[in-house]
């Protein structure tokens, strides 16, 4: 009796607690808007494609010219210093002076040959603060060409040209990819809470059900139509029936906060979910969901990008048996003058070049090049192995998803059927009951019947959605609206923060 009180009470405070609470009426598609647009996941995946766009920006401005303004001012002594004598001794020199020197220069990088390429203007000074013997010098490169070009070396720009915008593009399909996957884990979830609130619905009923029965069996058995254990078997299915009816409005509780911290819900309210219409039936071809994929998933330029990388590596490889690096400058050149427009004067301008040739030729090297291009090469093989396992294994992934879906989109027909014909033979038993023909264990079995087949049923509704979502997901394209989910104009717009369609060049 005790238990039957405080399971009574139970309910009650739950149901309180729900009357108190606002409802919220939500669809499918509503909470899967609400999780594009408030998860953390939506949240994670924009973050990441802000990320991924400044870094194809910062490629991008790496191409471009720059204007450097290089110096140290000042660079001031004043102690004393070890001085090499002409005798070779060392004396200790008091010094008392500044040095500074200033450098503008405008540099570009050659992309095609890796060749640096630099104008420049050079002004230094030196300033003397001896007692004494105070002085003030200038120097400079009113204007000069430099030309730095490593030799037998991988051109990084050549590489970077190649793999920078297929990184891009790759981050565009996933965060394309990474919405999709929010989508799945809100449905996922909206069924989840769908269930228990389908569970809480039939609990209620079955609880209100026992105990109309425990009622009846009571009357029976006071007339001696019942026998008592059959009066003892109600009062236990009522109590059953309150604890579950108590242990589905905690299960309830528990999935709507799951649901609305998923979807970014910060009101406290109830949430009353409406089960999907139907489940729409549409054809779905393997071949196309494999070019959609190919063409739109992620994954597929990813194959690419690990080819190149296992080619890049094995280039790097090649090159480091040997590198030279040649530099050459040409310009004009001011003597040491005493006053900073001597350094500008035509009269004092010489032509002055310099070239240098830097190169490292190791002669015994114990094999480590050898070495370095047979793990590079191997290296490369087991990327293209892994490549090859992985395009078999996302194919079969495909398969296997459009077979599941076929099934399921079958599953439904039957769980439906199988409901309604359940519903109707609990109803026809509970009649029977009502009138004395069929006893408890009759009536509890027809409805045990009729809440598997109304649970089978959304279930098959959940694996239904939870498939779609997938494919959607697996082929970034939806084949019951029968249009593209990935874009490939739309690119990120810092300004506005959101997704603006590119201008396609013609």
């Amino acid at each position: 009796m005790k238990k039957v009180i405080f399971l009574s009470l139970a309910i009650f405070c739950l149901s309180q607690i729900s009357l108190a609470q606002q409802k919220r009426v939500l669809t499918l598609e509503e909470v899967i808007e609400l999780a594009k647009a408030n998860s953390r996941s939506a949240q994670l995946a924009e973050t990441r494609r802000n990320v991924d766009y400044w870094n194809f920006r910062v490629y991008k401005a790496g191409l471009q010219p720059q204007l450097l303004l290089r110096g140290t001012v000042p660079s001031y002594v004043d102690r004393a210093i070890p001085t090499t004598q002409n005798n070779g001794t060392v004396a200790f020199r008091t010094v008392n002076q500044n040095n500074s020197d200033l450098s503008l220069g405008l540099e570009q990088v050659l992309p095609w040959t890796n060749t640096t390429v630099s104008f420049e203007t050079n002004i230094s000074r030196f300033d003397n603060y001896l007692e004494g013997a105070e002085q003030t010098l200038y120097q400079g490169d009113p204007v000069g060409i430099t030309i730095t070009q490593p030799l037998f070396t991988v051109n990084p720009f050549k590489w970077d040209k190649q793999i920078e915008p297929l990184n891009y593009e790759q981050s565009k399909r996933a965060y394309v990819q990474d919405i999709e996957l929010a989508s799945q884990e809100a449905a996922r979830r909206f069924f989840q809470l769908l269930i228990e609130q389908k569970n809480l619905e039939i609990a209620e009923q079955n609880r209100a059900a026992n105990d109309t029965i425990n009622k009846i069996q009571q009357g029976r058995y006071n007339i001696g139509t019942t026998t008592e254990d059959e009066v003892l078997n109600a009062e236990l299915n009522l109590i059953t029936a309150q604890s579950q009816a108590a242990q589905a409005a905690i299960d309830v509780q528990t999935r709507t906060l799951e649901l609305r911290n998923f979807i970014g819900l910060t009101d406290d309210v109830e949430l009353e979910l409406v089960p999907p219409a139907d489940a729409p039936e549409f054809q779905i071809d393997y071949d196309e969901a494999l070019e959609y994929a190919k063409k739109n998933r992620a994954e597929f330029l990813d194959f690419q990008l690990q080819r190149l990388q296992a080619q890049r590596t094995v280039a790097e490889a090649r090159a480091r048996r040997f590198n030279a690096s040649l530099s050459a400058s040409f310009g004009y050149v001011s003597p040491q003058v005493n006053d900073l427009s001597g350094v500008y004067s035509g009269n004092n301008l010489a032509a002055g070049s310099t070239v240098r040739l830097n190169f490292n030729m190791p002669i015994l090297d114990g094999g480590r090049n050898r070495a370095r291009m047979n793990q590079a090469l191997e290296s490369q093989k087991r990327v293209e192995f892994n490549i090859e396992q992985n395009q078999v294994n996302f194919e079969q992934e495909i398969a296997n998803s459009i077979r599941n879906f076929e099934q399921i989109r079958t599953q439904i027909e039957i769980s439906l059927k199988r409901q309604e014909i359940a519903q109707r033979g609990f109803e026809v038993t509970n009649g029977r009951y009502l009138a004395g023909k069929v006893g408890i264990l009759e009536l509890n079995n027809a409805r045990d019947t009729k809440d598997s087949a109304i649970r089978n049923y959304i279930d098959a509704l959940r694996q239904y959605w939870n498939a779609y979502y997938e494919l959607r997901t697996l082929t970034l394209y939806d084949f019951r609206e029968r249009r593209l989910l990935y874009n490939p104009l739309l690119e990120y717009d810092p300004k506005s923060d959101s997704m603006v369609e590119r201008i396609q060049n013609k």
